[in-house]
């Protein structure tokens, strides 16, 4: 009979230790979710306005001040040459290891 006992006594340990986790995660959701809220409450609006015209405004180009002579005058922009997708080969090494 005490085996069946220490069994019960086992089994309404473990479901009151699930219902302490259970209520501290809600409670932890719970409070993780009012603090997101506040936080989202007190981040500044959009730092740009919109046209009131329904127009967008003209993009700007970049400047030449501060291009180099030896500048190819593209702007950054990094051409792949077709038949690649731009991705690195799967053999590559790091740091000549």
């Amino acid at each position: 009979m005490s085996q069946r006992r220490d069994l019960a006594s086992a089994v309404s340990e473990r479901q009151r230790s699930r219902s302490r986790m259970r209520w501290v995660t809600v409670t932890v959701g719970a409070a993780s979710l009012a603090t997101a809220g506040v936080v989202a409450y007190n981040l500044p609006g959009p730092a740009h306005t919109t046209a009131t015209n329904g127009s967008t405004p003209a993009a700007t180009q970049p400047s030449s001040e501060g291009r180099h002579s030896d500048d190819d005058g593209e702007g950054g922009a990094i051409t792949v040459p077709s038949g690649t997708t731009g991705q690195a080969p799967a053999h590559a090494t790091s740091g000549g290891s």
